[in-house]
C-alpha cells in the first residue's frame, strides 16, 4: 500500500497467500511493462503485503510473484494510472517453480484507499473521441465531473471551472513538476503540448490529501510516456478546411476554424535496460473566427466602413522531451524538458482590426529522484522551474499602436459626475490605449520520505515532506499608446439607431509618460506537510495530514510587504471497503484547501505609477460654459501608494466536506456518486478608506476625502463578510477496455452567496436590504484586481455558476478495424448577474455629485445612478440558453506489420449546428437598451477535420 501522493507515476499494493489463505512473507514480485524501461521489485513483508510504488504509467503490466516450493503466479493486463493505487492480491499454490500459473480477467481501476475525489483519463481515450478543434491535452478537463466550461470569450480555446472556483485556480504538474505559471495560470492557455504527449491524467477535484500542492481548483497532473528498449513512435497530421465549417450565426460571422497541425513523437533506449528518452512536437497553424452576431456585425460595418471580418491567429511550435535513467536497482532520474511560445491573436467580437496580439507559453524544466531504500523506505526530490506567462517583450505582439484606442456605445449616462458609457462597446477603433508585458517565473523544490510500519494497530504509512516555491516573480510594464499624450476616446453614436450616422466623443484619456513599471510582485511559498494513511484493519483506511504554507509577498516597486502569512489547511479522510471482492467502497472527508499562490490575487500596493487626466465634455452650462469637466488622478508614488493591508491577510481557502460511493463491476465499469459541499472563505477584499461618509437623520451623506493627495485609499484584506456556497451532487460511470472506452457524468450543483456586503460598499449604503443572491454570484478573484468596492458595477464573472452539465463521451474499436467514437455535452447557460438599471439622475440626497478637493475635482461614490433593479440581486437574472453539442469520429486502422499501422479519421463537430449565445454583451444594466438582454460568444458552428496518424 502507498499514499495517493501527487504524482504522475502510479502504484500496485496488495496481499501473498497460499492455497489456505495463510499469508506469505519473502515472495519475490516483479512488474514489468512492454511500453516502459526496466523492471520494478518487492519483496513481502512479514504480513505478506507487498508494494511496487513509483511504476511508470503503462497499459499492459503484468506482474510475476516466485517462491521456492510454489508455482509462479503471472498476472497480466494490469494498468498502471497516474497518481492511482490499485490492489492486486496474489495466491501461490504449492508446486514447482518451473511451472507457472497465468492469470488474467479486469483490470483492478478502483483505489480502495484514498477519500479523494478523482479522476484518471488515458491519453489513449483523449486521442481518440472528439471533444474540441484543438485536440488539446485541455480536453480532457471537458469530460471531467464538476468542471464547466466555456469559450474562452472570442479567442477561441477553452475555459474551465472547478464548483465555482476560477480557471487559475487550478494547479498543473507535469511528471510531479509543478508547470503553471505564477502570473495566472489558465492552464489552457499558458500550457500547450502534443496530443501524443499525454500518457495519463489524473485530475483531482476533492478531499486532496496533504502531499497534493495548494489549490482551491483542480490539481492537475500530467503523466507523459516513458521510452522502453524498443523504438516507438508516431507522425500525426490534423487538417480542418474552413470549406468543411457550417454556418449558425444568421446575418453575422460564425467562429468558424481552419487548422493544420502536424504532431509526432519518438520513444526509445539511450542505453538498452539504463536509459531511455521520449520526444514530441507540434506544430500550431490554426485560424480562430471570432464569433459576431448580426447586431454586431452591422454596428462595425456601419461604424467603420473598412471593417472587413477577420480571424484571430495561432502560430508556433511546441516540444517536450523526458529522459528516465534507471542510477541503481534502487534509484531512478528522470529529467523534463518543456517549451512553447506560441502567438495567439486575443481580440473581442467588437474590435474593428486585428489589433490585440498575445503571446503565450514558455519554458518548463525539471529533475525527479526516486530511491526506494529499502522495503518500507522510500524518498522523492524534485526541482522545478518554469517561465509560463503572456507577453514576454513587445516585439513578439508587434508593439504599441501610435493612435488612441476609439471606444463607441450607443448611448451614455451622468453617474457620479461622469459620463458613462451605457452597456458595452459596439466598437473599438484604432488601436488598443496601452499593451502589457508580463513575464513571470516559478521555481519549485519538493521532496518527502514515505516510511511504511507494518505493525502498530494495523499499518501505517508516514510521509512527511517540504514544497517550496521559493523567488515567485512577476512583472507588468504597460506601455501606451500615441507616447501616453492621448491613449483613450470613448464616442457615442449621433443617432443609436443609426450606426452609420457617426458618433461624438464625450470623454478623453491622457498619462504623464509613454511606459510604465506597473506592477512587479515578488512572492514565496514554503510548505510542508505530514500525514498518515491508517489501516486498523484491512477494510478501513483512515487518512489525516496537515500541510502549512507560508506565504509571503511584497510589492517590489513600493518596497511594501503585502502578505505574511500562515496557512494551516488539515484534512481528514475515511475510506471503507463493503464487500470482499473489494470493489464496492465508500468514502468521507473534511478539507480545507489554501488556494494557489497567483499574481492576480496577491494584488499590488498600488495599482499605477501614472498621472491620469481625464476630460469629460457635457453640455454648456451657466456654471461651466466650457462644458469641460476636469478629473485628474494623481498617480502613486512610494510615499503615497494608496493602499494599505492588512497585518493578517491570508490566503482564501475552501472548506470542504465529500461523502461517496464508488465500485467497479464487471466489464471494467466504474462508478462513482458524490455529495461535495464547499465554501469559499476569505477570498481578497479591498475597500475604500478614503471617503467621508457621514449618518445623518436622513440617511448617509459623502463629505470629501480624507487624504485630499489621493482619490482612493484602499484597506486590502480577507473577505469576511460573504463566501460563496456550493452544493453538489456528481455522478460518473465509466467503462475502459481495450475495444471499449465510455465516460459518463452528471452534476447538479445549486449555489448562493451567504453572508452580507463588505464595508463601504456603495450599493451597502443606498440599497442594504437587497444583499440575496442564488445565481450569477461573481467571482473568487474577489476585487483585487476589479472594481474595487461598488457592488454595481464590480465583478460580474458568473460563468463557472451553471447548475447542470452532463457530458458522454465514447470510443469503440468496431469489426474491420474500423473505429467509431462521439462525445455529447449538454450544459445549463450561464446567469447574467444582478440586474441593475440606471435613474434619469442623481437626487443629490447623498452629498453632492462632485466636489473641489485640493484644487482638483473628485467624484462622489454615493452619486451613483445604478440601482438593482428588484427586490434582491438574485431575483430576475437573464440566463444564457443551454450549450449542448454533439461531435462524433469514424475511422480504420490499416496493419502494415505488427509494429506499424495507419489510422485516417475524421471528426465532425456539432453535428446539429447548434447556435447557443454563451455570454450577454451586456449581461446586468437593464437600462442598456440596445444591447440588454442581446447574446455574444455563439458557439462554433458544425465543422470537420481529417487526420492521419502513422504509428511504428
Amino acid at each position: 500500500m502507498t499514499l495517493a501522493q501527487t504524482s504522475a507515476d502510479g502504484s500496485i499494493y496488495g496481499r501473498v497467500t497460499d492455497n489456505s489463505g495463510a499469508i506469505l512473507p519473502g515472495v519475490q514480485i516483479l512488474a514489468h511493462c512492454p511500453t516502459v524501461g526496466g523492471t520494478f521489485k518487492a519483496v513481502s513483508d512479514a504480513e505478506g503485503n507487498y508494494r511496487l510504488i513509483e511504476l511508470p504509467i503503462g497499459v499492459d503490466y503484468t506482474v510475476e510473484a516466485t517462491m521456492p516450493g510454489f508455482e509462479k503466479f503471472v498476472r497480466v493486463g494490469l494498468i498502471v494510472s497516474a497518481g492511482l493505487n490499485v490492489t492486486v492480491d496474489i495466491g501461490l499454490k504449492v508446486g514447482s517453480e518451473t511451472q507457472s500459473v497465468e492469470v488474467s480477467g479486469d483490470a483492478p481501476l478502483i483505489d480502495t484507499q484514498s477519500a479523494e475525489q478523482a479522476v484518471n483519463l488515458s491519453g489513449e481515450l483523449l486521442r481518440n473521441i472528439p471533444v474540441t478543434v484543438r485536440h488539446d491535452w485541455s480536453d480532457s478537463l471537458q469530460v471531467t465531473p464538476g468542471i464547466i466550461s466555456a469559450n474562452s470569450d472570442a479567442e477561441g480555446g477553452q475555459t474551465y471551472f472547478l464548483r465555482g472556483s476560477e480557471n487559475e485556480n487550478h494547479a498543473v504538474l507535469m511528471d510531479g513538476m509543478d508547470i503553471g505559471s505564477f502570473q495566472q495560470n489558465w492552464p489552457s492557455n499558458s500550457i500547450s503540448i502534443a496530443n501524443e504527449s499525454v500518457g495519463d491524467i489524473q485530475i483531482k477535484t476533492g478531499a486532496n490529501d496533504a502531499s497534493s500542492p495548494a489549490a482551491m481548483g483542480m490539481v492537475i497532473n500530467l503523466g507523459t510516456p516513458t521510452g522502453s528498449d524498443k523504438f516507438h513512435g508516431t507522425v500525426y497530421y490534423l487538417m480542418g478546411l474552413r470549406t468543411l465549417n457550417g454556418s449558425n450565426t444568421p446575418g453575422g460571422v460564425s467562429s468558424q476554424t481552419t487548422t493544420e497541425q502536424p504532431d509526432f513523437t519518438l520513444s526509445g533506449p539511450i542505453k538498452r535496460e539504463r536509459a531511455w528518452f521520449f520526444f514530441s512536437g507540434r506544430y500550431i497553424n490554426r485560424n480562430d473566427g471570432i464569433s459576431r452576431t448580426a447586431s454586431q456585425s452591422a454596428y462595425l460595418t456601419g461604424i467603420d466602413p473598412t471593417y472587413s471580418p477577420f480571424d484571430n491567429e495561432a502560430r508556433g511550435f511546441v516540444s517536450l522531451a523526458n529522459t528516465t535513467i534507471q542510477l541503481t536497482p534502487k534509484h531512478r532520474l528522470m529529467g523534463l524538458f518543456q517549451y512553447d511560445s506560441r502567438r495567439q491573436d486575443a481580440n473581442s467580437q467588437w474590435y474593428a482590426a486585428n489589433i490585440n496580439r498575445t503571446q503565450y507559453g514558455g519554458g518548463a524544466y525539471g529533475a525527479r529522484l526516486i530511491s526506494q531504500w529499502n522495503d518500507r523506505l522510500t524518498t522523492r526530490f524534485l526541482a522545478s522551474f518554469n517561465n509560463k506567462s503572456y507577453n514576454h517583450s513587445a516585439e513578439s505582439i508587434g508593439g504599441v499602436g501610435a493612435l488612441p484606442e476609439v471606444d463607441v456605445y450607443a448611448t451614455n449616462s451622468l453617474s457620479a459626475g461622469k459620463l458613462i458609457g451605457q452597456g458595452s462597446s459596439l466598437a473599438t477603433l484604432n488601436n488598443l490605449s496601452s499593451i502589457t508585458l508580463e513575464p513571470a517565473r516559478k521555481p519549485t523544490i519538493s521532496g518527502d520520505v514515505t516510511y511504511y510500519i507494518p505493525k502498530g494497530w494495523g499499518t501505517h504509512e508516514m510521509e512527511a515532506g517540504f514544497y517550496l516555491e521559493p523567488h515567485e516573480r512577476t512583472k507588468e510594464t504597460v506601455l501606451y499608446a500615441n507616447n501616453g499624450n492621448l491613449i483613450q476616446e470613448d464616442a457615442v453614436l449621433k443617432d443609436p439607431n443609426n450606426p452609420a450616422s457617426g458618433y461624438t466623443v464625450f470623454h478623453t484619456q491622457s498619462v504623464n509618460q509613454s511606459s510604465n513599471l506597473a506592477a512587479y510582485t515578488a512572492a514565496n511559498d514554503y510548505a510542508w506537510y505530514i500525514q498518515d494513511r491508517w489501516r486498523p484493519f484491512r477494510r478501513l483506511t483512515l487518512t489525516g495530514g496537515l500541510r502549512p504554507d507560508w506565504v509571503s509577498a511584497k510589492d517590489e516597486i513600493f518596497k511594501v510587504v503585502i502578505q505574511h502569512s500562515w496557512n494551516y489547511a488539515p484534512r481528514v479522510g475515511a475510506a471503507y471497503i463493503l464487500t470482499k471482492n473489494e470493489k464496492n467502497v465508500i468514502r468521507a472527508s473534511w478539507t480545507k484547501l489554501t488556494d494557489i499562490t497567483n499574481f492576480s490575487y496577491l494584488g499590488t500596493a498600488g495599482t499605477s505609477t501614472v498621472t491620469t487626466t481625464d476630460n469629460y465634455y457635457e453640455t454648456p452650462t451657466v456654471t461651466n460654459p466650457t462644458g469641460v469637466v476636469t478629473f485628474v488622478t494623481p498617480g502613486s508614488t512610494a510615499l503615497t501608494p494608496g493602499k494599505t493591508f492588512d497585518p493578517g491577510r491570508h490566503q482564501g481557502f475552501v472548506r470542504e466536506w465529500l461523502v461517496g460511493y464508488r465500485t467497479q463491476l464487471p466489464g471494467q465499469v466504474l462508478i462513482d456518486v458524490s455529495y461535495i459541499d464547499r465554501e469559499y472563505r476569505d477570498r481578497p477584499a479591498e475597500y475604500d478608506t478614503n471617503q467621508i461618509y457621514t449618518t445623518t437623520s436622513t440617511g448617509t451623506v459623502w463629505g470629501g476625502l480624507v487624504n485630499p493627495a489621493l482619490n482612493n485609499t484602499f484597506y486590502v484584506t480577507n473577505n469576511h463578510w460573504n463566501w460563496f456556497v456550493y452544493q453538489g451532487i456528481e455522478m460518473t460511470a465509466s467503462k475502459q477496455t481495450k475495444k471499449l472506452q465510455i465516460f459518463s457524468t452528471y452534476t447538479y450543483s445549486p449555489d448562493h452567496l451567504a453572508g452580507t456586503f463588505q464595508p463601504f460598499d456603495p450599493a451597502a449604503i443606498l440599497e442594504p436590504t437587497k444583499f440575496a443572491n442564488n445565481a450569477g454570484l461573481g467571482s473568487v478573484r474577489g476585487n483585487i484586481s476589479s472594481n474595487p468596492t461598488n457592488d454595481y458595477t464590480g465583478d460580474t464573472r458568473n460563468r463557472m455558476w451553471q447548475r447542470h452539465q452532463e457530458r458522454t463521451g465514447i470510443t469503440w474499436r468496431a469489426p474491420w478495424n474500423l473505429r467509431v467514437a462521439s462525445v455529447f455535452t449538454a450544459q445549463s447557460g450561464t446567469p447574467g448577474g444582478p440586474v441593475t438599471l440606471t435613474l434619469a439622475s442623481y437626487d443629490g440626497s447623498h452629498g453632492p455629485a462632485t466636489l473641489s478637493v485640493n484644487g482638483r475635482t473628485v467624484s462622489n461614490p454615493l452619486a451613483t445612478t445604478y440601482r438593482f433593479k428588484y427586490a434582491n440581486r438574485g431575483i430576475g437574472q437573464i440566463f444564457c440558453p443551454w450549450l449542448i453539442q454533439l461531435n462524433a469520429l469514424v475511422g480504420r486502422e490499416f496493419k502494415l506489420t505488427d509494429r506499424q499501422s495507419i489510422e485516417a479519421d475524421m471528426n465532425i463537430l456539432n453535428i446539429t449546428n447548434q447556435g447557443a449565445g454563451q455570454q450577454f454583451v451586456n449581461g446586468t444594466n437593464s437600462s442598456a437598451t440596445a444591447t440588454f438582454g442581446t447574446l455574444q460568444t455563439i458557439q462554433a458552428p458544425r465543422s470537420a477535420q481529417f487526420s492521419v496518424r502513422y504509428r511504428f
